[in-house]
């Protein structure tokens, strides 16, 4: 039997927030490329500290759900949670990852950053294929990270990506 939201899972997926459903802007090329390789580089990280998911819905609160491109939860966060909760879970991510679309609107942006942050996500990573940067959020405050930086957060001891590895993969690919 499916859920009576069952249609927000359809593609394009649809996200709820502040009373408003927002579809999920279609991506491009090089959205794809960076939001395929990113798992990849926080599961080496990750191993067995917690979960990295593509697409994941998360429900944050009544009438709010969104779909992080990337998601890490910690094992700490998931172990409480029953089976039914690990497959949706009520808060967000320790880390999301949103990959910027050319169609994205920067208001839209920077409400899902503080909607993640509010609801329990330490950092939010908006990342920019076209720019190449990433966009680093955090209950501090925020920091744009460019080619020779590296996310990296005390939160999250031994995290170490460097920001030009995420996008030497659109040099390898483009």
């Amino acid at each position: 039997m499916l859920s009576i939201d069952a249609w927000l899972d359809e593609k394009p997926y649809r996200e709820v927030y502040d009373g408003t459903i927002h579809a999920k802007v279609s991506p491009q090329l090089a959205h794809g490329i960076v939001a395929s390789y990113i798992p990849e580089l926080l599961r080496a990280w990750a191993g067995r500290r917690g979960t990295v998911a593509v697409e994941l819905r998360v429900y944050l609160a009544p009438g709010t759900t969104l779909v992080p491109d990337i998601a890490f939860i910690s094992r700490e966060r998931l172990a409480p949670l029953s089976a039914a909760e690990r497959q949706r879970p009520p808060f967000a991510p320790d880390i999301a990852i949103e990959v910027r679309s050319p169609d994205d609107r920067d208001a839209n942006i920077v409400r899902k950053t503080e909607l993640y942050l509010t609801h329990g996500a330490t950092i939010v990573l908006n990342v920019d294929p076209v720019e190449r940067t990433v966009l680093l959020s955090s209950n501090d405050g925020e920091r744009v990270l460019h080619s020779g930086d590296a996310i990296e957060h005390n939160a999250f001891p031994g995290l170490h990506i460097p920001v030009a590895t995420i996008f030497a993969v659109l040099d390898d690919e483009l």
